[in-house]
């Protein structure tokens, strides 16, 4: 995606996905595979339909990451319904814990904004719910889109967001495509307004992730320890800050090893900071 950040989104049913789709004028991005994929016209958010259960969640995670070529600093969200004995019918939820309970393994979302909706814990199921006793939410999907989006994105850019739609008060039974529609985009704005926030995260781990010009090249050149690889990532992207039309590799040319490089790099750099401090 030429390092453009996107948002994926991963929703099991496609009354779920209707919503999603309209807002973001979604249309489907021709690959034909084991789960539809849509995306917009600016190709920065994608999602597909996973349908119900761990196994279907976990693989559409992985073939939406294959087909939009997803960046490893990409904003991996799930949506969509979730049975509860608290909140009301409708209340949407930030998750910060799911317990998937077939396996008793516990995942922690740690979204970087502070919500302002409200978080609850979750635990990811293999049939519908109906036994309302604890005060988690309960999912068929959110575990394993969770484990298979941390390995994809950091843990920080991964974000399950929950809306009540059953309870002892409210059947699950008399659910309707039409109802999880109403659910969803009532409640759209505050997901997208979420989203919107976690942009600057984005940003700054596609900074620390992208691999500055003549890394590559230099270190095949030199022998660098792991403390003067990250050194000399830092002193790049300082470079390409300062010096944008220099390349950095003629500057050290001759250098007999890789502290010499650090050491000529840093100085020159320090200098320029001065420099430009002081006009």
């Amino acid at each position: 995606m030429g390092g453009q950040a996107i948002n994926c989104w991963v929703v099991a049913l496609k009354t779920e996905a209707a919503v999603i789709r309209e807002k973001y004028k979604m249309v489907s991005a021709g690959k034909a595979g084991p789960f539809p994929v849509f995306k917009d016209v600016t190709e920065s958010n994608w999602l597909t339909i996973c349908g119900m259960g761990r196994v279907h969640a976990a693989a559409a995670t992985m073939y939406l990451h294959h087909v939009s070529q997803a960046e490893p600093w990409a904003l991996w969200i799930n949506v969509g319904i979730a049975g509860a004995k608290r909140g009301d019918y409708g209340s949407l939820f930030l998750v910060d814990k799911i317990t998937e309970r077939s396996t008793g393994h516990t995942f922690y979302p740690r979204p970087l904004i502070s919500s302002p909706v409200g978080r609850s814990s979750l635990v990811t199921v293999d049939t519908p719910e109906t036994n309302y006793r604890s005060e988690d939410l309960f999912d068929m999907e959110a575990s394993a889109f969770f484990n298979i989006a941390c390995r994809l994105s950091c843990q920080q850019l991964v974000m399950v967001f929950k809306i009540v739609s059953d309870g002892p008060n409210f059947d699950i039974r008399k659910l309707s495509p039409g109802k999880i529609y109403n659910l969803v985009s009532s409640n759209f704005d505050e997901i997208s307004n979420m989203i919107f926030e976690m942009t600057p995260f984005m940003e700054k781990e596609r900074k620390r992730l992208t691999v500055p010009i003549g890394y590559d090249s230099i270190t095949q050149n030199w022998k660098f320890s792991q403390s003067r690889q990250h050194q000399l990532k830092h002193l790049l992207g300082r470079w390409q800050a300062f010096f944008p039309e220099k390349d950095p590799r003629s500057y050290i040319e001759g250098c007999p090893d890789a502290k010499t490089v650090v050491h000529k790099l840093t100085t020159k750099l320090d200098a320029h900071k001065i420099e430009w401090g002081k006009s």
